[in-house]
């Protein structure tokens, strides 16, 4: 038999296509797809405000918050170095650290 999604050869007791990943059944890819659309909602694992605001007052705190603890002590540490030795450069380096803390996803 051959699919009538991709027209690829399958089974004739196939229930779901082994090229396209359709479902053959009307009703079973119906349900499965009334199950794909109304799953849970997703859940903010950190708040991208949160963040910026722990990192202004802590460089790298923000990082910490979302589960980076290397990166936000690579940037304490980096961010402290250049205030204490560059200056301007490490407000800059500050900023930056700021903004790195708002992204990423934060329902993952």
């Amino acid at each position: 038999m051959t699919c009538p999604y991709c027209a690829e050869k399958i089974k004739d007791e196939a229930i779901k296509c082994k090229h396209c990943g359709e479902y053959l059944d009307i009703e079973l890819r119906e349900s499965r797809s009334f199950a794909n659309n109304y799953s849970e909602p997703k859940i903010k694992k950190w708040n991208p405000g949160i963040a910026a605001l722990l990192s202004l007052v802590i460089p790298g705190a923000g990082q910490m918050y979302k589960g980076n603890v290397l990166r936000g002590f690579m940037w304490l540490f980096i961010v402290m170095f250049s205030y204490g030795y560059l200056g301007i450069p490490g407000l800059i380096l500050h900023i930056i650290c700021i903004i790195t803390a708002t992204s990423g996803n934060p329902y993952e």
